[in-house]
């Protein structure tokens, strides 16, 4: 299902979806590398943090998304964007750092991805990623129940197949042979927000996505939305000072490829 990226709504959020990258970031030990390739990029964010830490490094943020790299280039013109699909990617010579910041979960053949990856890399070299984990929340599951509706899932059976989740253990068992050094562990974010409908601004531009752009026209979106906030009001309780706390969860993993 090919859908499309709202830049301008993704970085609403900009500083809670940019801290995995910082957090990861700061997990990778690697002195002075030459050459890193920041797959699925977005609007350049992740690939800042990288190059705040490596500044004298060769950084190429790699996505999928036109809409997205257009708004890396304008944010960050002196950088190298490239447009394309993971698998189609093509550069010469290898690269000391692949790392991904929540990209994974898009893709439905992981496996064959993970390889793919892992060949980008000299030996030595470092593959680092975040995938979120958040299938199990009340907004995820309630949105897969009102799609499920039969006024809703005539359009949106295509987008419930969107979003492929892994576990560590899957992502284990792919990289045990790839690898040495393997870390895997996951963090459970508390995204304080001010009101209910900040949490639905936050899915629309990621996971809700899909499922919005499956439908015909705004009167069925609107209707979604309207569900989906109603029922986030009873499963995330408003906090004495009238805020609204959103858990969310990531899984991170990186592995260093063997240097022969």
């Amino acid at each position: 299902m090919n859908t499309q990226w709202d830049p301008e709504l993704y970085l609403r959020f900009q500083e809670e979806r940019t801290q995995p990258s910082i957090d990861l970031v700061n997990r990778i030990v690697l002195d002075e590398p030459g050459r890193i390739l920041d797959v699925g990029c977005g609007p350049g964010n992740s690939t800042e943090i990288l190059f705040g830490r490596w500044p004298e490094a060769e950084i190429t943020g790699l996505d999928s998304s036109e809409d997205m790299i257009q708004k890396a280039k304008k944010s960050f013109p002196k950088r190298y964007w490239v447009h394309s699909d993971i698998m189609d990617f093509q550069m010469p010579g290898y690269f000391d750092l692949v790392f991904s910041n929540a990209v994974l979960q898009w893709l439905p053949h992981q496996k064959s991805v993970i390889k793919h990856l892992v060949g980008f890399l000299k030996p030595g070299g470092i593959l680092a990623v975040q995938v979120p984990q958040n299938q199990g929340s009340p907004l995820h599951e309630t949105l897969n129940k009102i799609a499920s509706q039969k006024e809703f899932s005539q359009y949106t059976k295509d987008a419930q197949k969107t979003l492929h989740y892994r576990t560590g253990y899957f992502y284990y068992d792919k990289l045990s042979s790839l690898m040495d050094d393997l870390y895997i562990w996951e963090t459970s974010y508390y995204h304080i927000m001010d009101k209910h409908e900040n949490l639905i601004q936050w899915y629309r531009s990621t996971g809700m996505r899909p499922y919005l752009q499956s439908l015909p026209d705004d009167e069925l979106r609107e209707k979604m939305i309207n569900l989906l906030l109603a029922q986030c009001r009873l499963a995330y309780p408003l906090q004495k000072d009238g805020r609204v706390i959103f858990p969310f969860n990531r899984l991170f993993f990186i592995g260093k490829k063997p240097s022969k």
